[in-house]
């Protein structure tokens, strides 16, 4: 489903809504009066999701979102006149949301809010409760917005579910359940997991004002107190996603390099450092672009830095499930953890004859290249032993004609 459907009557509206959903990737589609939507009913199954006017030339009453509904399009509702008396309606309803067309902020928000829902498909929240209608209850609200939902009606299940579900973002979690409540629940998750990797937010109808503080002291990072507003729901639940997620966009930033997109040198050696010490067998290749200042010289460094990212392309498909950095310069290292050597020499021999055989386009410049490998296995007594044992293989490899491996054991 690559279409949104903007249902308005405005043409400079239409216009900048075009914009937004073409900027989010997908494909506009409009409709300026109630008729014409209802002439798009066969193709309904197709959209996204609706961007709907809340008062049309011929159903001023938000009749068009009540019939894209009831025909299971999921709409974010655009209006000039939000009163209360509206904006009741609109919380009473099973919108997205609903955005006033006069805040200076409207365009903004509704164009992250779709790519927002493009995000939310891979997003996974675990709802915990032991009441069942609860449990549906928010399972829609957050089906609503494209999360994927999982759910747990007691604490222990919780549990299982987060270890089944490594990925799981946000936990909510009611306070009132048996035999575990969601206080002693938030201690056992922190137990696990820090606030960087999982958000926590506890929910609870009780009177009671502490039970805020109590949840964030306990682990959680949020509280809502029920009945809550839908609006308020979404917002939290949001803030708590993007807040893990701007962690893991910090924390992957400052783990890889930023031109090939491999790890970088730092969180090789800190990966490292402990395998070393496990005083099993390790095996490690380290990699060398064969005449690189050549192609920097004769081509360009921009040249270069596309070299640079193919390769780094190429051994990301070659050792997707190894750890694979850029050390610096021209120079990679693979780790195969203990893996046998002469496994690992077959794969990286792979490697060497597919880029040997590329014809790299480069700013319309059609480069070639090679690469050396020097490639170990072994206990060694420390990290810098086992990469200086391969880096002594590397230069064997380039003292010997380059566009080779040496392995040694």
């Amino acid at each position: 489903m690559n279409k949104i459907l903007i249902v308005e009557d405005s043409l400079p509206i239409i216009q900048l809504h075009s914009f937004l959903v073409k900027k989010a990737g997908f494909e506009p589609v409009t409709a300026t009066t109630f008729e014409e939507l209802k002439n798009l009913k066969v193709a309904l199954n197709e959209f996204f999701c609706a961007i709907i006017d809340y008062s049309l030339p011929d159903a001023p009453d938000g009749e068009a979102i009540h019939y894209l509904l009831e025909n299971k399009v999921p709409g974010i509702v655009m209006t000039g006149m939000l009163d209360d008396d509206i904006r009741d309606k609109m919380l009473k309803l099973p919108i997205i949301d609903y955005i006033t067309k006069e805040s200076k902020q409207a365009y903004n928000y509704l164009h992250n809010l779709i790519l927002r829902l493009q995000k939310n498909e891979r997003v996974k929240v675990l709802v915990v409760d032991d009441s069942q209608s609860a449990l549906s209850f928010l399972r829609r609200l957050l089906v609503r917005h494209n999360y994927k939902v999982l759910t747990a009606n007691s604490g222990s299940k919780a549990l299982e579910q987060l270890k089944a579900n490594p990925d799981i973002k946000l936990v909510i979690t009611d306070k009132e359940m048996p035999n575990m409540n969601g206080l002693e629940l938030c201690n056992e998750i922190r137990a696990i997991h820090n606030k960087d990797e999982i958000s926590i937010i506890g929910i609870s109808g009780a009177d009671n004002p502490s039970l805020t503080a109590k949840f964030i002291k306990n682990g959680a990072n949020d509280f809502l107190k029920k009945p809550f507003c839908p609006e308020e729901f979404y917002c939290r639940v949001q803030q708590n996603i993007e807040y893990i997620e701007n962690i893991e966009t910090i924390t992957r930033q400052a783990n890889t390099d930023f031109l090939t997109a491999l790890y970088n040198r730092r969180y090789f050696f800190e990966s490292l450092a402990h395998l070393v010490k496990s005083k099993e067998n390790q095996t490690l290749a380290m990699l060398d672009i064969d005449f690189f200042k050549s192609i920097n010289d004769n081509y360009g460094h921009e040249v270069g830095d596309v070299v640079l990212k193919e390769v780094s392309s190429l051994l990301a498909k070659h050792f997707s499930e190894q750890l694979v950095a850029r050390l610096g310069g021209e120079e990679f290292s693979v780790h195969f953890g203990s893996m046998p050597i002469d496994e690992a020499e077959d794969l990286l021999e792979d490697l060497r004859l597919e880029l040997a055989a590329m014809s790299i386009n480069a700013n319309g410049q059609n480069v070639s290249c090679t690469i050396s490998i020097g490639l170990t296995c072994g206990v060694f007594a420390s990290l810098d032993q086992l990469i200086n044992r391969a880096d002594e293989l590397l230069y064997e490899a380039k003292d010997t004609g380059r566009n080779r491996i040496v392995a040694n054991q």
